[in-house]
């Protein structure tokens, strides 16, 4: 009976182990019936009040503390709601949006959804300090459909004294569509947070600095691996 006692001690501590390595950081998204939330970009319900607020964002490739960075996110029975306060000296964006990729060279903050630890098909959202979207579908290794777009999604933003608000509103029903794991179900499901903070330089285009919540741990800036994804998981 020890010896049996020993074994599922150790199975269980092997479990947590690869728990632990296959999400090595959980965000709670919290369960708010009736949230009621007008996607403006300013949170200013209540209910932002009741989120838990995940400022652990880092440089994961170069020396020096990151700007302050905060993510928050809830859930109804309808709409997966997530936000971005970003802390930034220097906004940098685009006054004329010529095509989604425009994002690509300005400030911006980036979730992406997996179906999977591998990656095998993730989608992702890319949202500047105006609140234009670059939404797109990718699957390993950095293989890319700009063509997808995100269905029934709602983005808004507002530059604010120490730098801008993302705010942003996705339908539960989609998380379905794309066969990613459902919120309301309770299930785990995989995530990226990102933030490409770009800094100008005289006479020459901005320079990016790559901001994450999870440090891949590659020597080379990259937020489309595995080892870049934490999780989100649904409380009440």
């Amino acid at each position: 009976m020890g010896k049996m006692i020993r074994l599922i001690i150790v199975i269980l501590f092997s479990v947590a182990g690869c728990a632990s390595k296959f999400c090595p950081r959980t965000y709670e998204v919290r369960y708010l019936p009736q949230a009621k939330i007008s996607v403006d970009g300013s949170l200013n319900e209540p209910v932002w009040e009741k989120t838990y607020v995940e400022k652990g964002f880092s440089f994961p490739w170069e020396s020096g503390t990151a700007p302050i960075t905060e993510f928050r996110s809830l859930c109804d029975d309808e709409f997966f709601y997530f936000s971005f306060c970003a802390y930034d000296k220097d906004v940098v964006f685009e006054k004329t949006f010529d095509t989604e990729s425009t994002v690509d060279g300005e400030d911006r903050v980036e979730i992406f959804l997996a179906r999977d630890d591998k990656l095998k098909e993730y989608f992702c959202l890319e949202i500047d300090p105006l609140g234009r979207l670059h939404d797109y579908a990718a699957s390993y290794y950095r293989k890319f459909d700009s063509s997808w777009d995100c269905p029934g999604i709602c983005t808004a933003a507002s530059l604010t004294e120490y730098g801008y608000v993302v705010e942003c509103s996705v339908p539960l029903k989609v998380f379905e569509s794309l066969s990613l794991p459902s919120l309301s179900s309770g299930d785990v499901l995989k995530v990226g947070l990102f933030r490409a903070e770009l800094i100008r330089r005289q006479n020459s285009k901005p320079q990016a600095h790559w901001i994450s919540w999870i440090d891949p741990k590659t020597k080379k800036p990259d937020f489309h691996l595995p080892n870049a994804f934490g999780c989100l998981r649904r409380t009440e």
